[in-house]
């Protein structure tokens, strides 16, 4: 078929893109599946047209499928046809007669009918503040923080050996990019701020909102920004030559993400701005990383002919507490590189906590999903910036383990803990400036990812504030007169400090990139094998920009089913990080994810009754006399196209806004519980 084009492949043909916009044409790209073939359903009248828009639709069910359950969320089939000028026409309910419509939807391949992909969400080109480079920016602000200079240590402990801490970095990148897919997947076919909450309410239809209360409870309790703010307090000290206690470290914290919040609420602009440069600093900084790691090997760090060595037992940079015959004859490099594999672990459970801390390395790169409202163009936008941004993550989280391994020992990987950038940056420039200049890089880092955070983790809570999800939603649902969301930067910034200020001293940052990990393992499969589900049922008509491969979606969905288990798996010391129990994360994550059942109880079934209001979108979810919706309700045309020269080709297209919201910022919802559409007559 003439009018579109294939893009390009990246990372090996590792995740597969295709791009459409050729002028005055749609992009047509299937999601179909030999087993799935796409058939017309038996129309109800017997006679048929020639022309080329012959589709038909049920008139009932268009006229109230706007406001159904799966409509809102679902992918339509705007009906587009070639006219005799070749130029493509899109033909909405207006324009079809009486006597064209029937209830079937499903056409044929044969068909001369073009299938547009865009989602039934307003998508406009010149609404939104994201353009291409901030959101590569905001990708790489959440991605990239105090992670790849303070986990590798803890991996190094946990495998016991360089090689198999190498692997697993690299089989954490092979999983997030095989998560990518099934994001893109997702995103470009709801382009709506909310991420996976989106995705599991379109997945996951019964029981209402269930699905959604559950991942409400994990992205309000641990979606905090509390891990980066706490070794960016620790690196502070460090920097400052001040002895770590529990109050310092923790007043340094709450301080931080303290302005970030205020920054995001009162001044946007500088906001953004502050993520877009921060996040190539960051780059920049891990760029840093890598030539230095290559220089110190290339100088020999850690033998005694290295010219460093030389100059330390000199006075030059430092000294040593020992003599220059008891230095060792190999470098570090030649140490850690001489037996790869010398002591790996053989315990499942050191393995799935250590890929855990990996993937919470790299879980930034569906922040774009979570603020797709925000941005521009957001379809071509999504496809293109965030692939970037992964691969720039990737490259550089290989290529730095890498330079530590060049540079620092294994003793001093072992006893390092949050601060191995340190031993790195002292081992390469010496005492006066690893230990006090170069620290700054890593707080400005931890700085940029807590920004990146705190801006998308408001948008999330403002979502839910909107679908009433949240106890007071009116207020989360806010804006202050600044047009930011206020009341979502406070709930962020309350939860973060409390994680902050209240556990004990002792090792809780382990801990809490533990337990934020694995909720992102149980989301990741709930979505990766909905996606499944989604592309091999007719009657869900799924439709999609972007078509994630099938073998993508499984070795995402497999990898975390992985990770689900093993953690279960007792270790021989029976011990897991630290002090904790081997089975402390895991219980601790399932038991805030069952908090949301809780929660779920109450707002659906308990509030009902003892507040009243409707309850009846819990079954059967259409009130209108025994109704059950069909797969023709789900192809109303309900979208105003972004592109200019699409739009100009479009006549008496019915233009429907998003879900209209009262003046508190809540979206309405019809009778049944679902959010209203404008234009359906329902009030």
């Amino acid at each position: 078929m003439t009018g579109f084009s294939q893009s390009r492949s990246f990372i090996g043909g590792a995740i597969s893109t295709v791009a459409s916009p050729l002028r005055n044409s749609f992009a047509e790209v299937s999601c179909r599946s030999p087993v799935t073939p796409r058939r017309p359903r038996p129309s109800t009248r017997e006679e048929t047209t020639t022309r080329p828009h012959n589709l038909h639709v049920n008139t009932e069910d268009a006229r109230y499928g706007t406001y159904t359950s799966s409509t809102y969320l679902t992918t339509p089939h705007t009906f587009s046809a070639v006219s005799p000028n070749k130029r493509s026409s899109i033909y909405s309910s207006k324009r079809l007669s009486d006597g064209e419509l029937s209830s079937a939807t499903l056409v044929s391949p044969s068909q001369h009918i073009a299938f547009p992909l865009t989602p039934q969400f307003k998508v406009s080109s010149s609404d939104g503040k994201l353009g291409t480079f901030s959101a590569i920016n905001i990708i790489l602000g959440k991605t990239v923080g105090v992670g790849i200079y303070s986990i590798p240590s803890s991996i190094f402990n946990s495998v016991g050996s360089v090689g198999a801490s190498l692997l697993l970095w690299i089989t954490g990148s092979v999983i997030s990019f095989c998560g990518l897919a099934v994001y893109l997947d997702l995103g470009t076919a709801i382009p709506r701020s909310g991420g996976e909450r989106v995705y599991l309410e379109r997945i996951f239809k019964k029981p209402r909102m269930l699905a959604t209360c559950m991942f409400m409870s994990y992205v309000v309790l641990l979606g905090f920004s509390t891990p980066n703010c706490i070794v960016l307090g620790e690196y502070v000290m460090y920097a400052l030559e001040i002895e770590v206690n529990r109050w310092n470290v923790r007043a340094v914290a709450v301080w931080v993400i303290t302005v970030i919040c205020v920054i995001h609420a009162r001044y946007q602009k500088v906001g953004l701005r502050i993520i877009n440069v921060l996040g190539v600093g960051k780059m920049l900084i891990l760029v840093v990383v890598i030539i230095s790691g290559i220089a110190g090997a290339l100088m020999r760090v850690g033998s005694a002919s290295s010219p460093l060595t030389q100059r330390r037992l000199n006075g030059g940079l430092g000294s040593f507490d020992f003599l220059e015959e008891d230095l060792p004859r190999l470098s570090t490099a030649q140490q850690n590189f001489s037996n790869l594999f010398a002591g790996s672990s053989i315990q499942p459970y050191d393995y799935a906590t250590a890929l855990l801390k990996i993937l919470y390395c790299f879980r930034g790169y569906s922040t774009a999903n979570q603020v797709l409202s925000e941005v521009r163009n957001p379809i071509p936008t999504l496809r293109l910036a965030a692939p970037i941004a992964l691969s720039l993550v990737s490259i550089g989280y290989i290529l730095a383990n890498l330079s530590y391994f060049l540079v620092v020992s294994k003793e001093d990987f072992r006893s390092s803990g949050v601060v191995i950038a340190g031993h790195f940056f002292k081992n390469i420039f010496g005492e006066v400036i690893g230990e006090n200049v170069l620290p700054l890089f890593i707080i400005i880092s931890a700085f940029g990812n807590i920004a990146a955070t705190s801006f998308a983790q408001a948008r999330v809570n403002q979502e839910l504030g909107k679908d009433g999800l949240l106890p007071f939603s009116s207020f989360f649902a806010g804006k202050n007169r600044w047009d930011s969301p206020t009341p979502g930067l406070l709930l962020h910034w309350l939860v973060s400090v409390l994680v902050i200020v209240v556990p004990p001293p002792g090792e809780i940052y382990n801990f809490l990139v533990d337990i934020g990990g694995y909720p992102v393992s149980v989301i990741s499969v709930s979505i990766s094998l909905g996606l499944l589900y989604l592309q091999n049922s007719p009657q869900e008509n799924w439709q999609s920009p972007f078509c994630a491969k099938k073998i993508y979606t499984v070795i995402f969905a497999a990898s975390n089913c992985l990770l689900l288990v093993l953690p279960w798996i007792k270790p021989r010391e029976g011990k897991g990080d630290g002090r904790f129990p081997y089975f402390a994360y895991p219980a601790t994550a399932l038991a805030i994810l069952g908090s949301g059942v809780l929660y779920w109880c109450w707002w659906a079934v308990v509030r009902p009754k003892v507040f009243g209001g409707e309850k009846s979108w819990l079954n059967g979810h259409d009130r209108r006399r025994g109704h059950r919706r069909g797969a023709s309700d789900e192809a109303m045309p309900m979208i105003r196209h972004g592109s200019e020269e699409v739009e100009r080709d479009v006549y008496e297209q019915d233009e429907v806004e998003e879900t209209p919201v009262e003046e508190n910022g809540m979206r309405k919802r019809a009778p049944c519980g679902c959010p209203l559409r404008h234009g359906t007559g329902v009030s």
